[in-house]
């Protein structure tokens, strides 16, 4: 009896482990069916058309405060229409960065519905660019060049009024830098002429002021010291008779008189 027992019960392990295999092996199907069938839904969502960007107005621009959002957007250059998921934050991000100097930048994407979410932090125009005649060319202080039309229509009323010559050709090397010892000045500038790099001139409150070569930030801001030092000087010489204070070397600043007076250079004392 016990021998045929013992028989009885390795048959029906038999059974069970023969029954245990044949379910593992049901479910296995089972998962990987349903695996399949979850990753082609995704797909087949992802690849229909409501799940791309088409339009620029699938761009919602945030935090802007003086570019308009046509104007970021345009700097994005999306090829609509454009797969979300093909869509980078990363790379986008670096566009912005690159092509527009924009120093805080955070994009993020929605899928219902399928949006990009850029969030910006932009700097307003600083000067207005003059190349031989008058234009509506603005630039802010880190060197981004745009038309008055890139702006928010809601600050064309306090657009500055300090003007930045440039040749015809180029630009204004260490626009940042000379910016910031400008716009720190006790001395009120109006205009920064940039037409000859080796000969930076300031168009001032107290007149016509020559700075010569940027050398450093340091200098410059050595000679906007001397500038507000020597803004009293029209009251101890004839304005007539003088083009131009002489900030070149600010240690030794001078009065550079008009072409018609005999002595061309004239030293002044503190």
């Amino acid at each position: 009896m016990s021998q045929s027992a013992s028989k009885e019960h390795l048959k029906q392990r038999r059974r069970q482990l023969q029954q245990q295999r044949r379910v593992r092996v049901v479910t296995s199907v089972w998962r990987f069916v349903c695996m399949s069938g979850i990753f082609a839904g995704l797909a087949w969502v992802i690849d229909r058309p409501d799940w791309t960007i088409s339009q620029p107005e699938q761009i919602r621009i945030e935090g802007n405060q003086y570019l308009s959002d046509k104007t970021i957007r345009s700097i994005l250059a999306i090829p609509y229409p454009k797969l979300i998921m093909e869509l980078s934050p990363e790379q986008l991000r670096s566009q912005l960065i690159d092509r527009a100097a924009i120093p805080s930048v955070k994009i993020d994407r929605e899928l219902l519905p399928p949006r990009l979410i850029v969030q910006v932090q932009d700097s307003p125009p600083v000067a207005r660019i003059v190349r031989n005649t008058q234009s509506q060319i603005f630039i802010d202080e880190r060197g981004l060049q745009l038309p008055l039309s890139s702006y928010r229509p809601t600050i064309w009323r306090s657009l500055p009024t300090l003007q930045l010559i440039l040749p015809a050709q180029g630009n204004c090397p260490n626009w940042t830098q000379i910016y910031q010892a400008v716009r720190t000045s006790p001395v009120a500038i109006g205009e920064i002429d940039c037409r000859v790099p080796q000969n930076l001139m300031l168009q001032t409150e107290v007149g016509k002021v020559k700075l010569g070569r940027f050398e450093s930030k340091s200098r410059l801001n050595n000679q906007m010291q001397q500038l507000d030092r020597l803004r009293d000087w029209q009251k101890h010489t004839s304005s007539a008779d003088v083009e131009l204070l002489d900030l070149e070397n600010p240690d030794l600043p001078r009065l550079q008189l008009s072409p018609i007076v005999p002595t061309a250079i004239k030293p002044i004392s503190d």
